[in-house]
């Protein structure tokens, strides 16, 4: 889904397309597909898109500033343009880390900004615990972190703050399933038929569409129909969710040590419904070295330009530039 900006001031101008891009072959049968945009002398600063199974998108180059970094975007095993479209063999957060390393190698970067939201919150840690000596700074928004919380609120908490929607999501179940949506819907978005998985699919998309923040949903956000590569995402997703993101239980909080010493910031949109400030604040409890921040007017995605602006701000401090 390609969110329509809800304001237009916060951000840099647009980028009709990158400077340079290409595949990287993994050697495993992935090829990752990436983008450099900016000024070629400028801070490296790698974008880190969510999901699982999401892509980058040409509104997320105008958080680089133009002249004084240089964005890496990238898209997961079998995301966007990345090959083979979908697969989920060979595809956990162990092999998207090492598909970071890998491109910051090919790359010719020494050290790099890492830039990640939702799930991209969740890969940007990862890596960064993994590498900490590759990670000039860390930004993360909408901080995921795979714990059995996070995971129950997704599925169930934020039903007490949408009760219709989730009622109608949980409506398209079989009554004996209801208590369980997170395995009812997994079984069914995982199951190989189409007739069956494209259809789960569709129903978990229109109400998470609908519950990512305290917005309504606005002109261009229309659920009505599922394309082919929203399937590929959900089944990606569900992939992920099934293992849960091939992490150890509260892997992300536990290794959050490892950070010591990378400078970086922590933000939170008050409103985000998707991933609430909770996440936000206990990781900022284990990373002494993030400024956190807490925006009353803000949601959960990057067209959001309250959330954007201190985004953008942090990423300039830690280029130097501000």
């Amino acid at each position: 889904m390609n969110w329509p900006l809800r304001q237009d001031t916060a951000f840099f101008p647009p980028v009709a397309a990158p400077r340079v891009s290409g595949h990287l072959d993994c050697g495993d049968g992935h090829q990752i597909w990436w983008e450099l945009t900016g000024d070629p002398a400028g801070v490296p600063v790698v974008v880190v898109h969510g999901g699982p199974g999401g892509a980058i998108r040409p509104y997320y180059r105008r958080l680089i500033d133009p002249d004084r970094q240089q964005g890496v975007f990238f898209d997961q095993r079998g995301c966007g343009q990345s090959l083979p479209a979908g697969a989920l063999d060979r595809n956990t957060t162990p092999d998207l880390v090492t598909d970071m390393e890998r491109l910051r190698a090919h790359l010719g970067f020494g050290r790099w900004i890492v830039l990640g939201g939702s799930w991209g919150s969740t890969l940007a840690l990862a890596y960064a615990q993994a590498h900490p000596q590759r990670v000039a700074g860390l930004v993360v928004s909408g901080v995921y972190l795979a714990r059995a919380f996070d995971q129950w609120w997704w599925w169930q908490g934020v039903g007490h703050v949408f009760p219709e929607v989730f009622a109608a999501r949980d409506a398209w179940l079989p009554a004996a399933e209801r208590s369980d949506p997170r395995g009812a819907f997994l079984r069914r978005i995982r199951d190989p038929d189409p007739a069956i998985h494209r259809e789960a699919a569709h129903v978990l998309m229109m109400a998470e569409g609908q519950t990512l923040d305290l917005w309504p949903v606005a002109p261009g956000e229309d659920f009505a129909e599922i394309t082919d590569g929203a399937v590929r995402s959900a089944r990606i997703f569900a992939h992920y969710e099934a293992h849960d993101y091939f992490l150890a239980p509260d892997q992300l909080l536990r290794d959050a040590a490892r950070l010591a010493g990378i400078p970086g910031a922590i933000i939170a949109g008050r409103s985000d419904m998707c991933t609430p400030p909770q996440s936000a604040w206990d990781l900022a409890q284990a990373w002494s070295d993030a400024r956190l921040h807490i925006v009353p007017a803000a949601g959960h995605r990057w067209n959001d330009e309250q959330l954007c602006r201190p985004i953008i701000a942090e990423l300039a401090r830690l280029t130097g530039a501000g």
